[in-house]
Protein backbone atom coordinates (compact mmCIF):
# COMPACT_ATOMS: atom_id res chain seq x y z
CA UNK A 1 0.00 0.00 0.00
CA UNK A 2 1.30 3.64 -0.82
CA UNK A 3 1.38 6.61 1.45
CA UNK A 4 1.43 9.90 0.84
CA UNK A 5 2.52 13.34 2.23
CA UNK A 6 1.98 16.76 0.48
CA UNK A 7 4.38 19.16 1.89
CA UNK A 8 7.42 16.73 2.13
CA UNK A 9 9.99 18.97 2.14
CA UNK A 10 9.04 21.05 5.15
CA UNK A 11 11.40 21.29 7.78
CA UNK A 12 9.96 19.01 9.65
CA UNK A 13 9.82 16.25 7.12
CA UNK A 14 12.73 14.10 8.43
CA UNK A 15 11.06 13.67 11.84
CA UNK A 16 8.33 12.54 10.19
CA UNK A 17 10.03 10.07 7.90
CA UNK A 18 11.08 8.27 10.94
CA UNK A 19 7.78 7.65 12.28
CA UNK A 20 6.09 6.61 9.23
CA UNK A 21 8.68 4.50 8.00
CA UNK A 22 9.15 2.63 11.60
CA UNK A 23 5.50 1.98 11.95
CA UNK A 24 4.67 1.11 8.37
CA UNK A 25 4.77 -2.25 7.83
CA UNK A 26 2.15 -2.64 10.73
CA UNK A 27 -0.60 -0.60 8.59
CA UNK A 28 0.59 -2.68 5.68
CA UNK A 29 2.72 0.02 3.70
CA UNK A 30 5.45 -0.61 1.73
CA UNK A 31 5.77 2.56 -0.29
CA UNK A 32 5.83 5.85 0.77
CA UNK A 33 6.09 9.35 -1.07
CA UNK A 34 7.46 12.69 -0.11
CA UNK A 35 5.76 15.45 -2.37
CA UNK A 36 7.02 19.31 -2.42
CA UNK A 37 7.06 21.66 -5.24
CA UNK A 38 9.91 23.73 -4.18
CA UNK A 39 13.16 21.89 -5.51
CA UNK A 40 15.24 23.13 -2.81
CA UNK A 41 13.58 22.03 0.31
CA UNK A 42 12.48 18.88 -1.12
CA UNK A 43 16.65 18.47 -1.84
CA UNK A 44 17.30 19.09 1.50
CA UNK A 45 14.85 17.88 3.82
CA UNK A 46 13.20 14.91 1.69
CA UNK A 47 17.15 14.25 0.96
CA UNK A 48 17.41 14.00 4.73
CA UNK A 49 14.00 12.21 4.54
CA UNK A 50 15.24 9.20 2.65
CA UNK A 51 18.41 8.81 4.63
CA UNK A 52 16.88 8.38 7.52
CA UNK A 53 13.94 6.46 5.83
CA UNK A 54 16.64 3.99 5.09
CA UNK A 55 18.40 3.97 7.71
CA UNK A 56 14.92 2.54 10.14
CA UNK A 57 13.74 0.08 7.57
CA UNK A 58 15.55 -0.18 3.90
CA UNK A 59 12.76 -2.73 2.58
CA UNK A 60 10.07 0.16 2.48
CA UNK A 61 10.24 2.07 -0.69
CA UNK A 62 11.07 5.70 0.20
CA UNK A 63 10.72 8.67 -2.85
CA UNK A 64 10.42 12.15 -3.43
CA UNK A 65 9.11 14.31 -6.34
CA UNK A 66 8.07 17.53 -7.09
CA UNK A 67 5.12 15.54 -9.28
CA UNK A 68 1.90 15.90 -7.24
CA UNK A 69 0.02 13.77 -9.66
CA UNK A 70 2.77 10.89 -9.48
CA UNK A 71 2.50 10.91 -5.65
CA UNK A 72 -1.67 10.28 -5.58
CA UNK A 73 -1.15 8.17 -7.99
CA UNK A 74 -3.03 4.73 -6.33
CA UNK A 75 -2.12 6.29 -3.09
CA UNK A 76 -4.15 4.80 -0.02
CA UNK A 77 -2.98 7.13 2.31
CA UNK A 78 -2.45 10.76 1.89
CA UNK A 79 -1.02 13.46 4.88
CA UNK A 80 -1.43 17.32 3.64
CA UNK A 81 1.50 18.99 5.67
CA UNK A 82 1.61 22.86 3.65
CA UNK A 83 2.99 25.63 4.15
CA UNK A 84 1.83 27.87 1.08
CA UNK A 85 3.66 31.39 1.31
CA UNK A 86 6.13 29.71 3.27
CA UNK A 87 8.11 30.98 6.37
CA UNK A 88 8.15 34.32 4.64
CA UNK A 89 4.01 34.68 4.88
CA UNK A 90 4.13 33.62 8.25
CA UNK A 91 5.75 36.03 9.22
CA UNK A 92 4.27 38.84 6.98
CA UNK A 93 0.49 37.49 8.84
CA UNK A 94 2.42 38.41 12.29
CA UNK A 95 3.78 41.90 11.35
CA UNK A 96 0.51 43.14 10.00
CA UNK A 97 -1.26 42.14 13.33
CA UNK A 98 1.73 43.48 15.41
CA UNK A 99 1.05 46.35 13.65
CA UNK A 100 -2.72 46.82 14.92
CA UNK A 101 -1.99 45.57 18.13
CA UNK A 102 -3.09 42.34 17.45
CA UNK A 103 -2.33 38.71 18.02
CA UNK A 104 -0.95 37.31 14.84
CA UNK A 105 -0.18 33.45 15.64
CA UNK A 106 -0.82 31.06 12.72
CA UNK A 107 -3.81 29.10 13.92
CA UNK A 108 -6.48 31.93 14.64
CA UNK A 109 -7.32 35.30 14.71
CA UNK A 110 -6.11 37.27 11.34
CA UNK A 111 -3.27 34.71 11.46
CA UNK A 112 -5.01 31.74 11.11
CA UNK A 113 -7.47 33.41 8.84
CA UNK A 114 -4.58 34.98 6.51
CA UNK A 115 -2.96 31.45 6.47
CA UNK A 116 -6.48 29.82 5.47
CA UNK A 117 -6.77 32.26 2.87
CA UNK A 118 -3.16 30.71 0.89
CA UNK A 119 -4.67 27.29 2.18
CA UNK A 120 -7.41 26.07 1.58
CA UNK A 121 -7.43 26.77 -2.10
CA UNK A 122 -4.46 25.15 -2.92
CA UNK A 123 -5.70 21.68 -0.62
CA UNK A 124 -8.80 21.90 -2.35
CA UNK A 125 -6.88 21.40 -5.94
CA UNK A 126 -5.19 18.60 -4.51
CA UNK A 127 -8.27 16.74 -3.20
CA UNK A 128 -9.66 17.17 -6.30
CA UNK A 129 -6.73 15.68 -7.78
CA UNK A 130 -6.46 12.73 -5.26
CA UNK A 131 -10.40 12.24 -5.66
CA UNK A 132 -9.46 11.48 -9.70
CA UNK A 133 -6.06 9.36 -8.73
CA UNK A 134 -5.68 8.03 -5.58
CA UNK A 135 -7.54 4.61 -4.52
CA UNK A 136 -11.02 5.19 -3.80
CA UNK A 137 -11.30 4.41 -0.31
CA UNK A 138 -7.94 6.72 0.19
CA UNK A 139 -7.86 8.47 3.82
CA UNK A 140 -6.65 11.69 3.78
CA UNK A 141 -4.93 13.36 7.32
CA UNK A 142 -4.98 17.26 7.23
CA UNK A 143 -2.09 18.37 9.33
CA UNK A 144 -1.84 21.64 7.30
CA UNK A 145 -2.63 24.68 9.73
CA UNK A 146 -5.19 25.93 10.82
CA UNK A 147 -6.17 22.60 10.93
CA UNK A 148 -9.32 22.76 12.53
CA UNK A 149 -11.10 24.92 9.81
CA UNK A 150 -9.08 23.72 6.60
CA UNK A 151 -10.64 20.64 7.95
CA UNK A 152 -14.18 22.14 7.82
CA UNK A 153 -13.37 23.43 4.31
CA UNK A 154 -12.52 20.16 3.09
CA UNK A 155 -15.61 18.41 4.57
CA UNK A 156 -17.84 21.28 3.10
CA UNK A 157 -16.53 20.71 -0.28
CA UNK A 158 -17.67 17.45 -0.03
CA UNK A 159 -14.30 15.56 0.80
CA UNK A 160 -16.13 13.38 3.50
CA UNK A 161 -12.47 11.05 3.58
CA UNK A 162 -10.20 14.11 5.18
CA UNK A 163 -9.90 13.55 9.30
CA UNK A 164 -7.85 16.46 10.81
CA UNK A 165 -4.94 16.08 13.13
CA UNK A 166 -3.05 18.03 15.92
CA UNK A 167 -0.63 16.40 17.90
CA UNK A 168 -1.73 19.20 20.79
CA UNK A 169 -4.22 17.09 22.80
CA UNK A 170 -2.33 13.65 22.25
CA UNK A 171 1.14 15.48 24.03
CA UNK A 172 -0.99 16.90 26.53
CA UNK A 173 -2.56 14.17 27.73
CA UNK A 174 0.81 12.22 27.74
CA UNK A 175 1.64 14.30 29.84
CA UNK A 176 -1.20 14.11 32.09
CA UNK A 177 -0.29 10.17 32.23
CA UNK A 178 2.93 11.07 33.26
CA UNK A 179 1.74 12.55 36.16
CA UNK A 180 -0.38 9.68 37.46
CA UNK A 181 2.49 7.04 36.08
CA UNK A 182 0.23 5.18 34.23
CA UNK A 183 -0.05 3.67 30.61
CA UNK A 184 -1.86 5.40 27.70
CA UNK A 185 -4.31 2.52 28.08
CA UNK A 186 -4.90 3.07 31.75
CA UNK A 187 -5.77 6.56 31.55
CA UNK A 188 -8.93 8.58 29.78
CA UNK A 189 -9.69 12.19 29.32
CA UNK A 190 -12.51 13.63 27.34
CA UNK A 191 -11.99 16.70 25.24
CA UNK A 192 -13.87 18.65 23.46
CA UNK A 193 -14.51 22.00 21.54
CA UNK A 194 -12.29 23.23 18.31
CA UNK A 195 -8.74 23.20 17.29
CA UNK A 196 -6.78 24.67 19.69
CA UNK A 197 -9.51 25.86 21.34
CA UNK A 198 -10.70 22.67 23.09
CA UNK A 199 -11.28 21.84 27.10
CA UNK A 200 -10.55 18.58 29.37
CA UNK A 201 -13.22 17.03 31.45
CA UNK A 202 -13.45 13.80 33.40
CA UNK A 203 -10.33 12.30 33.79
CA UNK A 204 -10.48 8.73 34.51
CA UNK A 205 -7.99 5.66 35.73
CA UNK A 206 -9.12 2.15 34.77
CA UNK A 207 -12.50 3.50 34.47
CA UNK A 208 -11.96 5.08 38.44
CA UNK A 209 -13.02 9.18 37.83
CA UNK A 210 -9.55 10.78 38.75
CA UNK A 211 -10.50 14.65 38.40
CA UNK A 212 -10.39 15.87 41.62
CA UNK A 213 -7.32 14.20 41.95
CA UNK A 214 -5.60 15.89 38.64
CA UNK A 215 -7.13 19.38 39.56
CA UNK A 216 -4.66 19.21 42.99
CA UNK A 217 -1.90 17.68 41.68
CA UNK A 218 1.46 19.77 42.69
CA UNK A 219 3.03 19.18 39.49
CA UNK A 220 -0.28 19.64 37.05
CA UNK A 221 0.57 23.59 37.00
CA UNK A 222 4.51 23.11 37.05
CA UNK A 223 5.11 19.74 34.53
CA UNK A 224 1.98 20.71 31.79
CA UNK A 225 0.64 23.24 29.48
CA UNK A 226 -1.28 24.43 32.28
CA UNK A 227 1.50 26.54 33.50
CA UNK A 228 0.42 28.93 31.41
CA UNK A 229 -3.05 29.42 33.30
CA UNK A 230 -4.11 30.75 36.74
CA UNK A 231 -5.71 27.96 39.05
CA UNK A 232 -9.02 30.29 39.53
CA UNK A 233 -9.40 30.61 35.74
CA UNK A 234 -9.66 27.04 35.45
CA UNK A 235 -12.41 27.45 38.53
CA UNK A 236 -14.47 29.95 36.10
CA UNK A 237 -13.71 26.83 33.06
CA UNK A 238 -16.30 24.80 35.30
CA UNK A 239 -12.74 23.04 36.49
CA UNK A 240 -12.05 22.01 33.16
CA UNK A 241 -8.68 22.42 31.27
CA UNK A 242 -8.14 24.36 28.59
CA UNK A 243 -6.41 23.88 25.41
CA UNK A 244 -3.07 25.76 25.67
CA UNK A 245 -3.98 27.98 22.70
CA UNK A 246 -6.66 29.51 24.85
CA UNK A 247 -3.69 31.23 26.46
CA UNK A 248 -4.03 33.81 22.95
CA UNK A 249 -7.66 34.72 24.31
CA UNK A 250 -7.83 34.55 27.95
CA UNK A 251 -4.33 36.00 28.38
CA UNK A 252 -4.39 38.19 25.32
CA UNK A 253 -2.92 41.74 26.60
CA UNK A 254 -0.22 39.67 28.15
CA UNK A 255 0.82 38.09 24.52
CA UNK A 256 0.47 41.47 23.00
CA UNK A 257 2.79 43.16 25.42
CA UNK A 258 5.48 40.03 25.18
CA UNK A 259 5.57 40.19 21.68
CA UNK A 260 6.21 43.99 21.79
CA UNK A 261 9.06 43.46 24.53
CA UNK A 262 10.43 40.91 21.98
CA UNK A 263 10.51 42.93 19.11
CA UNK A 264 8.07 40.13 17.03
CA UNK A 265 6.76 36.75 17.18
CA UNK A 266 7.88 33.48 16.96
CA UNK A 267 7.24 33.30 12.86
CA UNK A 268 10.10 36.03 12.44
CA UNK A 269 12.46 33.17 14.69
CA UNK A 270 11.20 30.11 12.98
CA UNK A 271 12.00 32.07 9.75
CA UNK A 272 15.61 33.13 10.77
CA UNK A 273 16.48 29.69 12.67
CA UNK A 274 14.89 27.99 9.56
CA UNK A 275 17.25 30.29 7.28
CA UNK A 276 19.96 29.74 8.88
CA UNK A 277 19.84 26.03 8.81
CA UNK A 278 19.74 25.95 5.24
CA UNK A 279 22.52 28.55 4.94
CA UNK A 280 24.74 26.39 7.40
CA UNK A 281 23.97 22.80 5.38
CA UNK A 282 24.76 24.53 1.88
CA UNK A 283 27.68 25.22 3.22
CA UNK A 284 28.76 22.26 4.17
CA UNK A 285 32.16 21.00 1.89
CA UNK A 286 30.53 17.67 2.54
CA UNK A 287 27.19 15.88 1.19
CA UNK A 288 27.91 13.30 4.10
CA UNK A 289 24.24 12.70 5.60
CA UNK A 290 25.07 12.65 8.87
CA UNK A 291 27.13 15.47 9.36
CA UNK A 292 24.12 17.43 8.12
CA UNK A 293 21.64 16.19 10.17
CA UNK A 294 24.13 17.38 12.99
CA UNK A 295 23.31 21.09 11.59
CA UNK A 296 19.94 19.93 10.93
CA UNK A 297 18.88 18.38 14.62
CA UNK A 298 20.71 21.61 16.28
CA UNK A 299 18.81 23.87 14.66
CA UNK A 300 15.39 21.70 15.43
CA UNK A 301 16.51 21.63 19.16
CA UNK A 302 16.43 25.34 19.19
CA UNK A 303 13.43 25.54 17.51
CA UNK A 304 11.65 23.14 19.84
CA UNK A 305 12.65 25.52 22.77
CA UNK A 306 11.11 29.12 21.46
CA UNK A 307 7.96 27.01 21.08
CA UNK A 308 5.08 29.52 23.11
CA UNK A 309 8.50 31.09 24.74
CA UNK A 310 8.15 34.51 23.34
CA UNK A 311 4.26 35.25 23.56
CA UNK A 312 3.95 33.66 27.34
CA UNK A 313 7.40 35.09 28.35
CA UNK A 314 7.51 31.43 29.98
CA UNK A 315 10.58 28.44 28.93
CA UNK A 316 8.88 24.84 28.12
CA UNK A 317 9.78 22.81 31.13
CA UNK A 318 11.03 19.64 28.98
CA UNK A 319 14.96 19.22 28.49
CA UNK A 320 16.28 19.50 24.92
CA UNK A 321 19.28 17.42 24.06
CA UNK A 322 20.87 17.23 20.92
CA UNK A 323 21.22 13.84 19.65
CA UNK A 324 23.24 12.15 17.62
CA UNK A 325 22.01 10.12 14.21
CA UNK A 326 22.16 6.87 16.29
CA UNK A 327 21.10 8.42 19.17
CA UNK A 328 17.69 10.00 17.11
CA UNK A 329 17.23 6.57 15.52
CA UNK A 330 17.36 4.79 18.28
CA UNK A 331 15.27 6.85 20.58
CA UNK A 332 11.40 5.79 21.49
CA UNK A 333 9.07 7.08 18.09
CA UNK A 334 6.59 9.52 19.70
CA UNK A 335 5.36 10.18 16.51
CA UNK A 336 3.21 13.29 17.00
CA UNK A 337 0.96 14.46 14.37
CA UNK A 338 1.97 10.78 12.42
CA UNK A 339 1.22 8.74 15.39
CA UNK A 340 -2.19 9.82 15.56
CA UNK A 341 -2.88 9.08 11.72
CA UNK A 342 -1.48 5.51 12.09
CA UNK A 343 -3.09 4.39 15.40
CA UNK A 344 -6.27 6.01 13.22
CA UNK A 345 -5.31 3.74 10.14
CA UNK A 346 -4.73 0.41 12.36
CA UNK A 347 -8.09 1.04 14.45
CA UNK A 348 -10.14 1.88 11.44
CA UNK A 349 -9.33 -1.36 9.21
CA UNK A 350 -9.93 -3.65 11.94
CA UNK A 351 -7.03 -3.59 14.80
CA UNK A 352 -7.60 -2.95 18.37
CA UNK A 353 -10.60 -0.12 18.95
CA UNK A 354 -9.02 3.08 20.04
CA UNK A 355 -9.57 6.36 21.37
CA UNK A 356 -8.25 9.42 20.65
CA UNK A 357 -9.10 13.11 20.01
CA UNK A 358 -9.59 13.87 16.31
CA UNK A 359 -10.99 16.82 14.10
CA UNK A 360 -14.76 15.48 12.63
CA UNK A 361 -17.88 16.58 11.82
CA UNK A 362 -19.82 16.99 15.79
CA UNK A 363 -22.75 14.48 14.21
CA UNK A 364 -25.07 15.60 17.54
CA UNK A 365 -21.57 14.87 19.53
CA UNK A 366 -21.39 18.17 21.46
CA UNK A 367 -24.99 19.73 21.66
CA UNK A 368 -25.85 23.43 20.11
CA UNK A 369 -23.37 23.06 17.28
CA UNK A 370 -24.81 21.89 14.03
CA UNK A 371 -23.85 18.03 12.57
CA UNK A 372 -21.65 19.13 9.68
CA UNK A 373 -19.39 21.30 12.26
CA UNK A 374 -15.92 19.64 12.59
CA UNK A 375 -15.24 19.69 16.62
CA UNK A 376 -12.09 18.80 17.94
CA UNK A 377 -13.66 15.56 19.85
CA UNK A 378 -12.11 12.34 21.58
CA UNK A 379 -12.97 9.68 19.19
CA UNK A 380 -13.48 6.10 19.26
CA UNK A 381 -12.48 4.45 16.09
CA UNK A 382 -13.00 1.06 15.42
CA UNK A 383 -13.49 -1.33 11.81
CA UNK A 384 -14.81 1.45 9.60
CA UNK A 385 -15.87 3.54 12.15
CA UNK A 386 -15.14 6.90 13.68
CA UNK A 387 -17.83 7.92 16.78
CA UNK A 388 -17.12 11.28 18.26
CA UNK A 389 -17.29 11.22 21.63
CA UNK A 390 -21.34 12.36 23.12
CA UNK A 391 -20.79 15.84 25.52
CA UNK A 392 -23.45 16.51 27.86
CA UNK A 393 -23.82 20.28 29.88
CA UNK A 394 -21.43 22.32 28.42
CA UNK A 395 -21.02 25.19 30.22
CA UNK A 396 -22.21 28.46 29.00
CA UNK A 397 -18.57 30.06 28.77
CA UNK A 398 -16.98 27.62 26.71
CA UNK A 399 -20.27 27.54 24.52
CA UNK A 400 -19.71 30.72 23.84
CA UNK A 401 -16.26 30.51 23.12
CA UNK A 402 -16.89 27.79 20.80
CA UNK A 403 -20.34 29.17 19.06
CA UNK A 404 -18.11 32.15 18.24
CA UNK A 405 -15.34 30.83 16.60
CA UNK A 406 -17.26 28.20 14.84
CA UNK A 407 -19.42 31.05 13.19
CA UNK A 408 -15.82 32.23 12.45
CA UNK A 409 -14.62 29.42 10.65
CA UNK A 410 -18.11 29.23 8.73
CA UNK A 411 -17.61 32.73 7.48
CA UNK A 412 -14.27 32.20 6.89
CA UNK A 413 -14.88 29.00 4.90
CA UNK A 414 -17.66 30.99 2.97
CA UNK A 415 -15.60 33.81 2.01
CA UNK A 416 -13.09 32.43 0.58
CA UNK A 417 -15.03 29.60 -1.83
CA UNK A 418 -16.99 32.47 -3.13
CA UNK A 419 -14.69 34.95 -2.44
CA UNK A 420 -16.21 37.25 -0.95
CA UNK A 421 -14.87 40.55 0.55
CA UNK A 422 -17.94 40.98 2.99
CA UNK A 423 -18.47 37.42 4.50
CA UNK A 424 -14.50 38.01 5.12
CA UNK A 425 -14.82 41.65 7.27
CA UNK A 426 -17.31 39.62 9.31
CA UNK A 427 -15.40 36.12 10.29
CA UNK A 428 -12.97 38.69 11.30
CA UNK A 429 -15.25 41.18 13.26
CA UNK A 430 -16.99 38.62 15.18
CA UNK A 431 -13.39 36.85 16.37
CA UNK A 432 -13.03 37.86 19.53
CA UNK A 433 -9.23 38.52 18.94
CA UNK A 434 -10.06 41.26 16.41
CA UNK A 435 -13.49 42.25 17.59
CA UNK A 436 -13.92 45.46 15.27
CA UNK A 437 -15.14 45.95 12.23
CA UNK A 438 -13.16 48.96 11.07
CA UNK A 439 -9.79 46.66 12.05
CA UNK A 440 -11.13 43.86 10.13
CA UNK A 441 -12.11 45.48 6.94
CA UNK A 442 -8.43 47.46 6.96
CA UNK A 443 -6.83 43.90 7.52
CA UNK A 444 -8.89 42.26 4.45
CA UNK A 445 -8.06 44.59 2.04
CA UNK A 446 -4.77 44.46 2.98
CA UNK A 447 -4.27 40.73 2.91
CA UNK A 448 -6.14 40.47 -0.40
CA UNK A 449 -3.96 42.79 -1.56
CA UNK A 450 -0.58 40.93 0.10
CA UNK A 451 -1.60 37.27 -1.10
CA UNK A 452 -3.23 38.42 -4.65
CA UNK A 453 -1.40 35.57 -6.53
CA UNK A 454 -3.19 32.73 -4.06
CA UNK A 455 -6.75 33.85 -3.91
CA UNK A 456 -7.14 36.28 -6.93
CA UNK A 457 -9.75 38.71 -7.69
CA UNK A 458 -12.32 39.06 -4.95
CA UNK A 459 -15.71 40.82 -4.92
Amino acid sequence: MKLVVLGGGGVRSPLLAKSLVANAKSINVDEIVFMDNDPEKLRIFGGLSKYVANAVDPDIHFWTTTDAEDAVKGAHYVITTLRVGQDESRYMDEKLAQKYDLVGQETTGVGGFAMSLRSIPALLEYCEMISKLSDPDVLIFNFTNPSGLVTQALRTAGYGNVYGICDGPPHFIRTLEQLFGVSHEEFDITCYGLNHLSFYRDAKINGRPVMDELLNHPDLYVKTDMRLFDKELVSILNHELPNEYLYFFFYNDKVIRSIKEHGGARGELIRDINKRMIAEINRLDTQDPERIFDVYIRHIVEREKSYFAIESGETRPEQFPVPTFQEFLDAPDEGGYSAVALEFIKAYHGGKKTVMPLMVPNNGAIPGLKDDDVVEITCEIEKGVCRPRKIENVPELQMHIIKTIKRFERLTVEAIHERNRLKAVEALMIHPLVNSYSLAAKLVDELLAMYKEYVGHWS
